[in-house]
């Protein structure tokens, strides 16, 4: 392709885009941290996370905001064309500052930002959607390339950018000495937990084909993620969305590697590699067992979904999601916590900074002995801290 043709288009790709995200005004939490390793132009900088999330709407803004160019790596008019022939191109006609979305697209893409980076060819912002494509960043590209996870929008966030609703970011400590005060203060926005349960983590809008969305990005998780790893067939779609099924329309539970594999046909060995590359794309939130050693970390573990996955996967199956998987899945979603293994005794749901916590609704007793009871209310009384509340962690 010649070089004249591959500026035009990637001009023409980015000043469409540049149209689009200027009616976006919100931006995520992340924006300024990314801004400032974008203008400092020391490293080149590289945005992960699940599909969907926002990674092409920031990519854009900060485009915008550094008077940068935009383009994505799988532009139809690009193919085979590789990424540093782009970039050398846009560098010769005088565009030094770019971003990169879906970077993986492009074969050879680390070796080529080695390269561009070592000929300072141009400033690199990109972004990559899987963390299979995305492999271990080789030692020689890791000193050049600063890698951001961005995760999906927090109950704060999406308060913050769908409604407008501005609360502070709060610790567990502030949270358990002022959690009357906070209910007090903050109780008007437990209404929206349930749209949240609905809608949450992404940030587009709810509209009528809203689910049909949410179930095509999982198309292309598995149409161009998966397959990426080695030593799956061509049933590897059909797998992944049956393993969503399972986790989306259970209780809260451990599920075994035995019980997946039975219902997805394939044997422990299978199942434990599949569930490790699928727990790569963040299609799945892998919740370890508590325990003090290594080993804790080979028992079988809970999986939850990111939102809004479990009520489009149920609204497309015609079922209702079960509460009590929703507000574990909330709780999981916020804080990095581990879970307890049930062993006949009542024990609590999960561990977190040294606590123990029981999840439930309104009228949950503490029949575990937890620490701390989370509940869909907002009742503060004893032990017991609202739902909501973890949300602003």
């Amino acid at each position: 392709m010649e070089t004249e043709k591959i500026v035009s288009r990637v001009l023409e790709a980015s000043s469409e885009g540049m149209k689009r995200v200027g009616q976006i005004e919100k931006k995520r939490f992340a924006y300024e941290n990314l801004l400032k390793v974008t203008k400092e132009s020391e490293y080149f900088l590289g945005i992960t996370g699940l599909r969907g999330i926002g990674k092409t709407v920031l990519l854009l803004q900060l485009a915008k905001e550094t008077k940068g160019v935009y383009f994505s790596a799988d532009d139809r008019e690009l193919r085979g064309v590789d990424l540093y022939d782009i970039v050398k191109a846009l560098s010769g006609a005088g565009h030094k500052r770019l971003f990169v979305d879906e970077i993986h697209a492009k074969a050879k893409w680390d070796g080529d930002l080695k390269t561009i980076f070592d000929e300072k060819l141009a400033s690199i912002a990109f972004s990559g959607s899987s963390a299979i494509q995305l492999k271990t960043l080789k030692a020689d590209l890791s000193r050049r390339v600063v890698i951001e996870h961005l995760r999906p929008a927090s109950f704060r966030e999406w308060l913050a950018i769908k409604k407008g609703l501005e609360v502070p970011k709060l610790t567990l400590k502030e949270l358990l000495k002022n959690k009357a005060g906070i209910a007090r203060q903050y109780g008007h926005i437990n209404k929206h937990m349930e749209e949240y349960y609905s809608t949450g983590g992404v940030l587009y809008s709810a509209k009528t084909y809203f689910y049909k969305t949410i179930i095509s990005t999982i198309e292309t998780i598995a149409a161009k993620d998966l397959p990426s790893a080695k030593g799956f067939g061509k049933d590897t779609e059909e797998n992944f969305f049956k393993l969503l099924q399972v986790i989306g329309t259970s209780k809260p539970l451990e599920l075994s590697y035995s019980k997946i594999g039975e219902t997805i046909g394939k044997n422990k060995v299978w199942v434990m590699r599949f569930l490790y590359n699928v727990e790569k794309t963040e299609a799945i939130k892998k919740v370890y067992s508590c325990g003090a050693s290594a080993k804790s970390h080979r028992k079988e573990a809970k999986y939850y979904l990111p939102f809004p996955y479990r009520h489009a996967l149920c609204t497309s199956l015609g079922k209702q999601p079960d509460i009590g998987a929703l507000r574990e899945e909330f709780f999981v979603n916020h804080v990095d916590c581990c879970y307890f293994r049930t062993s006949g005794n009542p024990t609590p749901d999960f561990k977190y900074e040294g606590m123990t916590f029981e999840i439930g609704g309104k009228n949950k007793k503490n029949k575990q002995g937890a620490d701390i009871i989370v509940t869909d209310s907002l009742d503060t009384s004893e032990n017991k801290i609202p739902l909501f509340a973890i949300g602003l962690l």
